[in-house]
C-alpha cells in the first residue's frame, strides 16, 4: 500500500521570508517526525517537493502504510504550528488536494468498489494489475475525520494476525504474533497511586473495587466511543442491551465456568418478597444497627444467580434453542451497558486487576470461516488503534483462558498453522511503571476469541438445514484500556496524542474535599 498526497497548509501571513527556514523544517520532518511508528523508513512517509506561494505552502507527501501522507499533513500542520509562533504566525487552515492510493488486492471487485465509493473516491484499474484509489479536494475537517482511512477499510483486506503454514506449528501461549515499534516512555509512576493522588479515582470498600471520579470517566468513555466508532460499527456490529444478573441455570451452559471458575464468580441471592422474608435480620438490625450475617444467610437459602462474568451469555441464551438460517449470518452485535464481575485467581492489584471491571463486549454467530475471519480483523483493527491513534506500545499474543495460570499456558502448546485452530488472541499493553518491556508482565487489554461451535451445541443452538455454525467474542476491559494509557502517556493532556485532546476538550476536574484527594 503506497500513497501520493498534494495538499497545501494556509498560514495566517506570508512565508516567502521563510524559506531558508521551512526547508531545514521540511528536513527536519523528513528526518523525524514523519518516519515515527514505522518500522521502516519506507513505511513512513516524506516530504518530496514543497513550493511557497504567497500564505500558502503546497506540498507532495509520499508514504508507506505505517505513517499514511493524510495523516503525514496533519503531522506537519501540528509541527508548523509551534514553529511559526515564534514569528507570529499561524496555520489557518489545510486541505488535501489529491489522495491517490495504490493497491496490490481489493476485497470486492473494481465495479462494486467504485459502486460503494460513488460521491467519495474514484476506483482505478492499473495496467499492473493492482488498483488506485483517488480522493479529491478533501478538507481539513475530513482528513481530521480520518475519511481515508474509514474507506480503505471498506475496501483493503486485513493484514493477517495469524500467518498461515502447510505443516502443524505449535507454540506455547503467551506467544508473540506481533508487536508494535517501542514508543516514547512519558511516564513511569504507577497508575492507581497516581490516581488517587490527583482525585481521579478512589478505592472502595470492597475487594477490587473502585469508584472512577470524574477525569477517568471521561477517559473511559472517549476510548469506548472510539474503539465503537473505528472498529465495531464499520465491521457491521450493532448495539444491544444484556443482562448482568444471570441465572445459574443459564451459567451451568457456558463451558469453563461453574468447572474451572465457580470460586471466582460473585453469587446472588434473592430472597422472597414478602413482609416476613428477613424478619429476624431486619429487627436486630433495627435495634443494634449491626448485620447479623448468620440470620441473613439461615434466612435466604440457596444463590440462584451470578453477577454476570462473562458478558456475552445472555447473547447465546438469545438463540438458545432457536432454529437459525446459515443465509442470515452472521449477527455481529456489541454491548457497553454495564459492569463484568469476576475474580480471575491471582490477587487484585489496583486498576489493573479488579473483580468489578467494565467491559466493551462484541459477540457474533457466524459460518465458521466467517466467524474466524471476523475474530482476525476485530483484533487487528485493535491493535492498530492502539498502536496508531493511541500511540501505545502492544504486542498480540496466543492468548490462554482467564482461569488458566501462567505455568499451566507455558506449559499448553497452540498450533497457529491456521486461523480457526487459534482459540483466542490476547492484546497485551506495557506498564512502564513494572519494569523492562523484557521482563516484566505485560496487561491484557483486550481478548479475541473463536469458540468454534462450543456454544452453538451447549445451547442448543440449530441450523436450518443442519450446517456448521461458529461463534466468536472480542471483550474490551475498558477499565484496562485507560491503565495502559495512562501508565504510558501519563495524567497530563498535553503529553496525550492529539485526537484525544480534540474529542475530550477540556477534562473535567476532580472533586475536591477538606481532606481528599490526599495528594
Amino acid at each position: 500500500m503506497e500513497f501520493k498526497l498534494k495538499g497545501e497548509l494556509r498560514a495566517s501571513g506570508s512565508l516567502e521570508e521563510l524559506k531558508e527556514r521551512l526547508a531545514s523544517w521540511v528536513e527536519e520532518l523528513n528526518r523525524d517526525l514523519l518516519i515515527r511508528g514505522a518500522k521502516k523508513p519506507e513505511d513512513g512517509a516524506r516530504i518530496s517537493e514543497w513550493v511557497v506561494d504567497g500564505n500558502r505552502l503546497l506540498l507532495t507527501i509520499e508514504s508507506g502504510k505505517a505513517v499514511r501522507a493524510h495523516s503525514a499533513l496533519l503531522r506537519v500542520r501540528s509541527f508548523l504550528s509551534q514553529r511559526l509562533g515564534r514569528y507570529r504566525l499561524g496555520v489557518r487552515g489545510l486541505k488535501a488536494e489529491e489522495v491517490k492510493v495504490y493497491l496490490d488486492r481489493l476485497t470486492m471487485s473494481a465495479e462494486e468498489a467504485r459502486r460503494l465509493l460513488e460521491g467519495l473516491a474514484e476506483v482505478h484499474v492499473l495496467e499492473s494489475g493492482g488498483y488506485m484509489v483517488v480522493f479529491k479536494e478533501l478538507s481539513g475537517r475530513d482528513l481530521e475525520k480520518g475519511i481515508v482511512d474509514r474507506v480503505l477499510r471498506k475496501i483493503v483486506p486485513v493484514e493477517a494476525v495469524v500467518k498461515e503454514t502447510e505443516k502443524p506449528h505449535y507454540v506455547p501461549m503467551g506467544y508473540v504474533l506481533k508487536r508494535s515499534p517501542r514508543k516514547e516512555v512519558k511516564f513511569d509512576g504507577e497508575v492507581s497511586e497516581w490516581a488517587e493522588r490527583l482525585g481521579w479515582a478512589k478505592r472502595y470498600p470492597g475487594r477490587g473495587q473502585w469508584i472512577l471520579a470524574a477525569p477517568t470517566t471521561a477517559l473511559l468513555r472517549c476510548l469506548t466511543d472510539m474503539i465503537i466508532e473505528r472498529i465495531l460499527r464499520p465491521m457491521g456490529f450493532e448495539e444491544w442491551m444484556l443482562p448482568k444478573l444471570t441465572p445459574m441455570t443459564v451459567m451451568a451452559r457456558m463451558p469453563g465456568y461453574f468447572d474451572k471458575l465457580a470460586e471466582g464468580m460473585i453469587y446472588a441471592f434473592t430472597p422472597e418478597r414478602e413482609e416476613e422474608a428477613l424478619k429476624d435480620f431486619k429487627r436486630r438490625f433495627a435495634l443494634t444497627g449491626e448485620l447479623d450475617l448468620e440470620s441473613l444467610r439461615r434466612e435466604v437459602g440457596g444463590p440462584g444467580y451470578v453477577l454476570e462474568p462473562a458478558q456475552c451469555t445472555p447473547f447465546y441464551q438469545f438463540f438458545s434453542g432457536e432454529i437459525v438460517n446459515l443465509d442470515d449470518l452472521p449477527v455481529k452485535i456489541f454491548d457497553r451497558s454495564g459492569w463484568t464481575w469476576r475474580w480471575e485467581g491471582k490477587a487484585t492489584r489496583g486498576l489493573e486487576r479488579t473483580i468489578e471491571f467494565f467491559r466493551l463486549e462484541a459477540v457474533w454467530m457466524a459460518e465458521p470461516k466467517e466467524a474466524a475471519r471476523i475474530r482476525d480483523e476485530v483484533a487487528y483493527r485493535s491493535m492498530e488503534f492502539a498502536d496508531k491513534i493511541l500511540d501505545l506500545e502492544v504486542r498480540m499474543v496466543v492468548g490462554a483462558p482467564f482461569y488458566m495460570s501462567g505455568d499451566e499456558a507455558a506449559k499448553t502448546q497452540v498450533d497457529i498453522s491456521s486461523s480457526e485452530r487459534v482459540p483466542t488472541l490476547d492484546l497485551e499493553a506495557w506498564l512502564p511503571y513494572r519494569g523492562s518491556r523484557e521482563d516484566s508482565e505485560w496487561l491484557e487489554i483486550g481478548a479475541y476469541s473463536c469458540h468454534r461451535d462450543k456454544y452453538v451445541k451447549s445451547f442448543r443452538v440449530k441450523e436450518a438445514k443442519g450446517r456448521d455454525v461458529w461463534t466468536g467474542c472480542a471483550g474490551f476491559g475498558m477499565t484496562r484500556w485507560i491503565t495502559a494509557f495512562l501508565a504510558q502517556k501519563g495524567f497530563n493532556p498535553d503529553d496525550w496524542p492529539g485526537e484525544i485532546r480534540r474529542r475530550l476538550g477540556k477534562l473535567p476536574e476532580p472533586v475536591k474535599t477538606v481532606t481528599w484527594p490526599r495528594g
